[in-house]
């Protein structure tokens, strides 16, 4: 890396604003961090299905963020994809929460081994959600809809490269979804700067795209979370 024990900078490239707080946490464990993202999320017109749930779940903060909630639901059972996505569904208001602290593919095993079949569940969710959890569900016996909440879109690549210093000055990148990672790639190839050093990514979809890349070390945290992510970091400048 080309940074030492105190000046590391690390490029953070999810959707604002919670980049901000992942840039946060990093300036408080001595970081330097670049809160530049690489998508841009809004929301998406939207309606409670007619039948009310028995079950909400959130695959992410953004989810909680743009769906619309309903007090009279703010009772009923929700489940979450991990912890922070569990804090933001008890900061709008939902009194019992369940966190899978993992991937979805936890959050099915968990929603399955809690709720009965049959229960009617409502996934709020981005527009393209990484993994099939609705469908997960409703193959297991579970009456399962998807209501979209929100879209992503990409940054331009020009527009990432001018944020940016030259690559040169960052020693690792913050990848929290394939598709990130893809818009990363992209600005990588197009640098005209190499970037040599560490890619922190969330799980092994985060991680595939930069597959063909060898100047570059990419390495997976232990957990698909954002504690994980920073005990790679802060074990990497070790």
């Amino acid at each position: 890396m080309t940074g030492n024990l105190t000046t590391q900078t690390v490029w953070v490239t999810r959707t604002a604003p919670d980049n901000r707080e992942t840039a946060a946490r990093l300036q408080t464990a001595g970081f330097d961090a670049l809160a530049i993202p690489v998508l841009e999320a809004s929301s998406v017109e939207s309606k409670w299905p007619i039948d009310a749930p028995d079950v909400v779940v959130f695959t992410s903060v953004n989810g909680v963020r743009y769906h619309r909630t309903k007090p009279e639901l703010l009772n009923i059972p929700v489940f979450t994809v991990g912890d922070r996505t569990a804090c933001a569904a008890r900061d709008a208001g939902y009194s019992d929460v369940r966190s899978a602290a993992g991937d979805v593919h936890d959050l099915g095993r968990l929603i399955s081994g809690e709720v009965s079949a049959g229960t009617k569940i409502v996934h709020f969710s981005a527009r393209r959600p990484a993994g099939d959890l609705v469908g997960y569900l409703n193959e297991s016996g579970f009456s399962a809809t998807r209501v979209v909440v929100y879209e992503t879109q990409v940054v331009s690549t020009g527009a990432i490269i001018a944020a940016l210093p030259p690559l040169d000055a960052i020693d690792a990148i913050m990848i929290h979804s394939p598709r990130a990672a893809k818009v990363v790639m992209e600005a990588l190839d197009r640098s005209p700067v190499s970037f040599t050093g560490l890619v922190c990514c969330i799980s092994p979809a985060a991680a595939a795209p930069f597959a063909s890349r060898s100047d570059a070390s990419v390495q997976v945290a232990d957990r698909p979370d954002e504690k994980a992510m920073l005990s790679l970091l802060k074990g990497s400048r070790q």
